[in-house]
């Protein structure tokens, strides 16, 4: 739509499970030139008759490596997009990390060769950010319940000294996300020092939404952290987020590239990344920093590029 204010003109629907059907329903009728959606509601409403595809130029799947993980039925959703649209239409397909599973399944569901085109930056975090690096390990043998309460307070400490207007704290499952909510709500009563948001799917999509909306546009001058999982914060618009905070270390490097990227959007973005370790986790944690360092890919690259 800002696209369009400036001078190219064009039309423009959100097709989600958020907005209403029914102007959904109403916007394609009228007709639109772009349809920026799931592709879960895409295929409904291509499936329910209500989008016409005769005249699709391109399909653009961002962030396709997700969409292919393993809980997502990529073929089942995208498939009735491919079958629809014409077969001149060309689909691109966006990500920040292609490993060589991932270029493997497109070879297959789109049966035809896949032309890799490769960014200078693939695989890579922002030339803009700062990654910290926090051991919690404190020499000692650990196990999980005290490996826990080690990263919290070096969590407390951290929130003490960066208090940046906009954080993300990453863990990796929507308990350790409730847990870390409480425990910090409760350490802050008043919420004088910042505001918990809590993102993960354990909370109603109204919820979810709600909590969304204050964290990207409210203006209190409270720092805000909002405690959410990997796929909770997929999509996520975090151009405002100076700080991500890993509590969980990510089970693969690609999806550390994927955390650490919420922040230092942008050519000329800046933001900092707090990294929280235990054990062998800070060997892996040191490898991928000096990568980063030298501007080394994190994660492999496919041999065929």
């Amino acid at each position: 739509k800002q696209l369009s204010f400036g001078g190219l003109r064009s039309r423009s629907l959100l097709a989600n499970n958020v907005s209403k059907s029914r102007t959904q329903i109403e916007a394609l009728a009228e007709g639109v030139d772009i349809v920026v959606g799931t592709p879960g509601r895409v295929a409904r409403l291509i499936q329910e008759g209500k989008m016409d595809t005769d005249d699709v130029d391109a399909v653009v799947l961002d962030e396709c490596d997700v969409l292919l993980g393993d809980s997502f039925e990529f073929a089942e959703q995208v498939a009735p997009i491919r079958n629809a649209v014409p077969p001149s239409a060309q689909f691109i397909l966006v990500t920040a990390t292609i490993p060589d599973e991932v270029l493997k399944q497109l070879k297959n569901f789109f049966e035809s060769d896949v032309r890799v085109v490769q960014g200078p930056g693939l695989h890579r975090p922002s030339a803009g950010m700062l990654e910290r690096l926090i051991d919690c390990s404190g020499g000692d043998t650990f196990d999980e319940q005290s490996g826990f309460y080690r990263k919290f307070k070096a969590l407390m400490d951290l929130l003490e000294v960066d208090k940046a207007d906009r954080a993300l704290l990453f863990c990796n499952k929507i308990e350790t996300c409730r847990k870390i909510e409480n425990m910090l709500t409760r350490a802050d009563r008043d919420g004088q020092k910042y505001r918990i948001l809590p993102y993960h799917a354990a909370l109603s999509r109204e919820q979810q939404q709600r909590n969304l909306k204050e964290f990207m546009s409210s203006q209190t001058g409270t720092p805000l952290i909002l405690v959410c999982t990997d796929r909770a914060s997929r999509g996520l618009d975090a151009s405002r987020v100076k700080h991500v905070i890993l509590f969980d270390f990510p089970r693969d490097p690609s999806e550390y590239v994927r955390r650490v990227g919420r922040t230092a959007r942008g050519a000329l973005g800046q933001g900092r990344v707090s990294v929280l370790v235990l054990g062998r986790q800070v060997r892996l944690a040191r490898e991928i920093m000096r990568r980063n360092e030298r501007g080394d890919p994190v994660e492999a690259t496919p041999t065929n590029f």
